[in-house]
């Protein structure tokens, strides 16, 4: 089996719930980046609408099945009240009925009003469930809140409890003010925001308050196979870096699961030599062009893989994450 854990749909009729208002957060994108934006989604249409084209697509990558996830320009975190909750039940309930209708194709990751935490403890206990999702997608903040913030403390404990995993998605990334030319705010953005969302969970100490909750990180886990040496000196010279950790950062490295989206088999080499092949799993972005076209080229191009390893990572992983 080769499985891809980072694939994209939208949902129409959740959108349409939404005010026109509040559609969009303020882009962050220049001129030019952002008429292409725009170019290319509606290039991209039938291909985050239409689950036979998704399938379609998979077919011509060699992959067997996707987990489909909402789009992050529909998270909707800035809807309040029973607004969010209704939005996300509707995706929810798209996503499941996708799943149901092409058996063995794909695995769905719910979506959660995460600015209300109840309504997102409520809603992903509904999706798993009554909808049979297999997990949950949620942003790398909420309204500039991380998830290691306590106040998210009884969504992890749910997950935990439901024994289903968190993808976790770069949005509204840190710093995008800064980040407005030559598409950076995707470029560097979206890997540095993963990057906060991952350490910010790793010191505090989630890992020890919940062992064995399960989390994938987008984008070969951004910056932080690379930086854990830093967050790890930090944790041994700074107090406040290690008032809620007992044991070394470095030693949750391997906490995470990572897609395969590195854009360069030398990363790839080394997150896989970081992290150990039983801790990477198939991504694409599936369909969009910051994505990996052709996984199975890229896992054929790093260099001293194993047979062995490369059926853990094209597959074999994403089977026992999903649990199934």
């Amino acid at each position: 089996m080769k499985i891809d854990v980072h694939a994209h749909i939208e949902v129409p009729e959740a959108a349409a719930l939404v005010p026109a208002t509040e559609q969009k957060t303020p882009s962050k994108l220049s001129p030019e980046s952002a008429a292409y934006q725009k170019a290319h989604n509606e290039a991209i249409r039938d291909q985050v609408l239409n689950p036979e084209r998704i399938i379609a697509d998979m077919d011509q990558m060699g992959l067997d099945r996707s987990v489909i996830s909402i789009s992050p320009a529909q998270f909707f975190y800035q809807l309040d009240g029973k607004l969010g909750l209704q939005v996300a039940r509707k995706q929810n309930e798209r996503i499941a009925a996708i799943v149901a209708q092409f058996p063995g194709k794909f695995y769905g990751a719910g979506s959660v009003p995460l600015q209300d935490v109840p309504a997102a403890v409520a809603e992903l206990e509904r999706s798993v469930v009554e909808l049979k999702l297999e997990g949950v997608e949620i942003g790398s903040n909420v309204r500039g809140l991380y998830p290691g913030d306590p106040a998210f403390l009884p969504f992890f404990e749910k997950v935990r409890a439901l024994n289903v995993p968190v993808f976790i998605h770069p949005y509204n990334v840190a710093g995008a003010e800064r980040l407005v030319d030559y598409y950076f705010p995707n470029l560097i953005g979206n890997p540095l925001d993963t990057t906060i969302a991952a350490a910010h969970l790793i010191l505090s100490g989630i890992f020890e308050k919940l062992p064995g909750l399960k989390i994938v990180l987008a984008h070969a886990g951004g910056h932080l196979p690379y930086i854990i040496g830093r967050i790890e000196h930090g944790w041994k010279v700074r107090p406040e870096c290690k008032k809620n950790l007992q044991r070394s950062p470095v030693e949750y490295l391997n906490a995470f699961y990572y897609d395969t989206i590195a854009h360069g088999k030398e990363a790839l080499a080394f997150l896989i030599s970081r992290v150990g092949a039983d801790k990477v799993v198939f991504g694409t972005d599936h369909p969009y062009d910051m994505g990996d076209e052709n996984p199975l080229a890229t896992l054929a191009a790093v260099p001293g893989l194993t047979e062995a390893q490369k059926v853990l990572i094209a597959g074999e992983n994403a089977v026992a994450l999903m649990g199934r």
